[in-house]
């Protein structure tokens, strides 16, 4: 069974173009939908466009450890000002979004909610929700929703995006291979393409890297993918190690079939892309703005969002007319 609560209604207009769409979503919605977990409902936050065309594209969406809410509190009703900012953008780019919460429904009894959101690096609940398993699942149930209740494009036409643990999971899912095994899927996968934004890419991640000694692996994607990481981001070295050996080793670099493209940001951190707002920027800053130290995560914020907003206009379609 599937729930709607539809939340207050936003007018726009919906115009299919290649930038930054000046109108915003016509309706955001807080639905829950059914797991792959016999039982287990997941929440979520639905974008849908004015005007959607039969079989429209879609997009999920994957938060970060500290779960998709405002101010972490599932009780706002309202998603992160990232996710919200993505949300909006791309369905007035005519997408059907879904932002998929993979935290709130599954806080043990009696635990609070809130503090269940937070499962990053020393907190309580760290990895309590695996993002390697899981969460790779909570992608597919959102795609079986979409496909069912909206009548998405699922050949070719359905995206992933995701933040930190969320791109981790966006990784195993776009992987050519199993995380345990060098031997290529025979089946396509049900993904277009992807954008990840600065996810770990440890030895947690599988597919055979070791820290300790001098083998990489052989993880690379099976479809494209964009990476965005700060240089300067505690968890840059493995994703660069993870990158130069799918290039090198199998040959994934950008412009190929299934191309893995690497855009780091010098002196850039994690989490860069936290705007002050949900607007969407329409371009990216200009030599002289990105020169100067205090814009740097905005500058590398603006580079993302524009990119990745065309990477996915020209990769992740609706069907052929």
């Amino acid at each position: 069974m599937h729930t709607r609560i539809v939340l207050p209604v936003v007018a726009a207009a919906l115009a299919w173009i290649a930038g930054p769409a000046r109108a915003q979503a016509d309706t955001y919605t807080n639905i829950s939908f059914d797991s792959l977990t016999p039982g287990l409902q997941l929440d979520g936050r639905l974008y849908l466009p004015d005007s959607p065309v039969e079989n429209p594209p879609a997009i999920i969406m994957a938060h970060g450890c500290s779960g998709m809410w405002s101010y972490n509190d599932p009780s706002t009703g309202v998603a992160q000002l990232h996710i919200e900012k993505w949300g909006i953008e791309l369905a007035a780019q005519g997408y059907v979004v879904l932002a998929v919460d993979s935290f709130t429904t599954r806080t043990p009894t009696g635990e609070d909610e809130v503090e269940f959101q937070n499962q990053c690096a020393e907190d309580d609940w760290e990895g309590e929700v695996d993002p390697y398993t899981k969460r790779v699942d909570d992608l597919a149930a959102a795609r079986a929703f979409l496909i069912d209740e909206y009548e998405v494009n699922a050949a070719g036409g359905i995206g992933l995006l995701g933040w930190s643990q969320g791109a981790q999971a966006l990784l195993v899912a776009m992987a050519a291979t199993p995380r345990t095994s060098d031997v290529a899927y025979t089946t396509e996968l049900p993904w277009a393409a992807a954008t990840a934004f600065y996810p770990g890419c440890g030895s947690l991640l599988g597919y055979g890297l070791k820290h300790t000694l001098p083998v990489d692996g052989y993880w690379r994607p099976a479809n494209p993918v964009r990476l965005h990481m700060g240089e300067a981001d505690p968890l840059h070295g493995h994703c660069k190690r993870r990158v130069d050996n799918a290039w090198d080793v199998y040959d994934a670099d950008p412009g190929t079939a299934d191309e893995l493209v690497w855009r780091p940001y010098p002196l850039v951190g994690h989490s860069f892309d936290r705007g002050v707002d949900t607007s969407f920027p329409t371009s990216k800053c200009s030599p002289e703005e990105a020169a100067v130290a205090s814009r740097r995560a905005e500058c590398a914020m603006r580079d993302a969002d524009v990119d990745s907003l065309a990477f996915f206009l020209a990769r992740v379609q609706g069907p052929a007319t």
